[in-house]
């Protein structure tokens, strides 16, 4: 076969995008072709960005919680898949990292025609050098084809956001139709490393222990306490034990919590089946990502899994509290539809869900956490939403670019939601200066993400009025250009909560506003002052001594550096 390198022809998925629809700045295409600025290291729009960074979104009020902590993988955050031109049997892969590198941990690989997907590499986020790298990890030795190529990353223990220019994948090409039979059933034998050999004699040895059987004694509640503290797939595994442990593992208490997304490239209509068949009283259920094995070319979803789905949330409407569905094809008008009549939902999120165009009329009135992000919803189905959702504490509305008339939204909230302790709009739409100061009467809230919402005129005293949210933790303002060191005082004086503060591109702000901050805030631990173009570069590394507790984030533009090669 002949071997063959290719740079990405197609972003098939993405779970993290710093970019609005219709740009291209910092864009998930931009990962299509080969790399355009690496070796060069900095902030370049022309790259792929990922939005979050360090642990600071985890610490937020409104960050979802594992629904299983059995089941809970605290690895992988964000993924992106890209599709290549001609599928090979892979032996080298060459991610261009060009900012903020090693927040890279799995690389799978499959193929569109049986979309089975393979681990083709892991590892543990790395704390890497300032300066740009070609990755090229040592990949598992494969004897299949691959054209999809899935990139899972953990940016918590990174300075700032990262940046991928370009990935490279190479592997021998089938040049017959018998070769690439072959390959599909893995015949094509290629010589296995030493690595993926397993050490038989170590095997058998820890094998040998004492064969008693102790489960046998004990009692049947005894056992289920144990099991409650097994992940899904080890408790498919004991009931295939004996008929005692198989009646135990139907247990319905054991299946209370259901979290898949660790299982995203195993869940498929025999495993919603599975669940569906027991009759259980679920109260938590998480199936972000289980959509990859399922959605095949051109966006056709799988009809048997999804009437599977959409029955199996059925069944589950009387019990269910949370639910969780980022990053899911499925989820549409009908599946919509089923979710609004679930009574007692207490958390909905369904970030990244573009296959749904209108919301039901209302949804539960217990419900506490609601996260829209990154969807098509629209201004008056918002509405609705707001005004039966009395009981509502996080909202979050990031990079909904479907909602146009803000203000009346935010009108409604004010008169219904009373209770919020987040608002998160960012990048979704401009604001009236009228509109911005009614947020200083959320008493309540701890969180305000407004960042990129534009005030094209002076904010006047709009800051004034925020500053009446006396709890305020995290403030994101990046890009108002026209805020002042005088308009922002008022923040800095009041609300002493502040945790996190993000003037990220706020040009008229001086240093003096910045040391009041970080002097008067004795909570505060992220200030983000990168792109201010007033505040120079030694006076921050002076603060920086003078305050080690507190991160001062300034991006690194335009910088070229040797390479690190890996």
């Amino acid at each position: 076969m002949n071997y063959l390198e290719q740079y990405v022809n197609d972003v098939w998925a993405y779970s993290s995008r710093y970019n609005n629809i219709g740009s291209y700045s910092y864009a998930p295409i931009n990962l299509i072709g080969k790399y355009e600025r690496y070796p060069a290291y900095g902030d370049f729009p022309e790259t792929y960005f990922l939005r979050t960074y360090g642990k600071w979104w985890k610490q937020s009020g409104s960050s979802q919680k594992c629904y299983r902590f059995q089941d809970c993988d605290k690895l992988v955050e964000d993924f992106v898949i890209v599709g290549f031109g001609c599928a090979v049997i892979p032996t080298d892969i060459c991610i261009y990292e060009i900012y903020n590198p090693g927040a890279i941990i799995r690389i799978w690989g499959a193929w569109t025609v049986d979309k089975k997907w393979h681990l083709l590499w892991e590892d543990h986020p790395q704390k890497c050098d300032p300066v740009s790298r070609k990755f090229c990890p040592s990949l598992r030795k494969l004897n299949c084809l691959v054209n999809l190529i899935r990139i899972e990353f953990n940016s918590s223990y990174l300075e700032y956001h990262t940046a991928i220019d370009a990935i490279l994948l190479g592997g021998y090409q089938p040049e017959t139709n018998l070769q690439t039979q072959l390959a599909n059933k893995g015949l094509l034998l290629l010589q296995p490393s030493s690595n993926d050999t397993p050490n038989v004699t170590e095997k058998e040895d820890s094998l040998q222990i004492n064969d008693k059987d102790y489960f046998s004694s004990l009692p049947n509640e005894i056992i289920l306490k144990i099991f409650q503290y097994l992940d899904l797939k080890s408790l498919s595994r004991c009931a295939q034990i004996n008929k005692r442990w198989n009646t135990l593992c139907q247990d319905q208490t054991l299946y209370q919590c259901i979290s898949l997304k660790i299982y995203w490239h195993l869940v498929d209509t025999k495993a919603i089946e599975y669940f569906r068949k027991k009759n259980i009283n679920v109260k938590k259920l998480d199936l972000s990502w289980c959509d990859q094995g399922q959605v095949y070319g051109q966006h056709i979803l799988n009809s048997e899994y999804y009437i599977q789905l959409r029955n199996f949330l059925d069944e589950i409407k009387h019990t269910v509290t949370h639910i969780s569905l980022n990053d899911n094809y499925f989820v549409d008008n009908n599946i919509m539809n089923v979710i609004s009549s679930c009574h007692d939902l207490v958390e909905l999120r369904l970030h990244n869900t573009l296959n749904w165009h209108r919301a039901p009329l209302y949804f539960s009135t217990k419900l506490v956490t609601l996260d829209l992000s990154c969807t098509h919803v629209q201004d008056l189905d918002l509405i609705k939403i707001l005004q039966s959702t009395i009981n509502l504490e996080h909202l979050i509305l990031d990079l909904c670019e479907g909602i146009y008339r803000m203000d009346l939204v935010l009108r409604v909230a004010i008169e219904h939601n009373r209770k919020l302790k987040t608002w998160s709009s960012w990048k979704t739409t401009s604001f009236s200066l009228e509109s911005i100061k009614l947020f200083g009467q959320f008493l309540d809230l701890e969180e305000l993400d407004l960042g990129w919402c534009f005030i094209t005129n002076d904010p006047a005293d709009c800051l004034s009025e925020i500053a009446r949210c006396r709890k305020l933790k995290r403030l994101v303002l990046s890009s108002w250009r026209s805020v002042s060191d005088e308009i922002l005082l008022p923040i800095i004086l009041s609300c002493k909560e502040l945790v996190q503060i993000d003037l990220m591109g706020i040009k008229g702000i001086t240093s003096e506003i910045c040391e009041r901050a970080l002097y008067m805030l004795p909570k505060l631990r992220l200030l983000d002052i990168s792109f201010c173009d007033d505040v120079r570069q030694d006076e921050v590394e002076i603060w920086r001594q003078q305050y080690p507790h507190i991160k001062i984030q300034r991006s690194c533009q335009y910088t070229s550096r040797p390479t690190l090669f890996h």
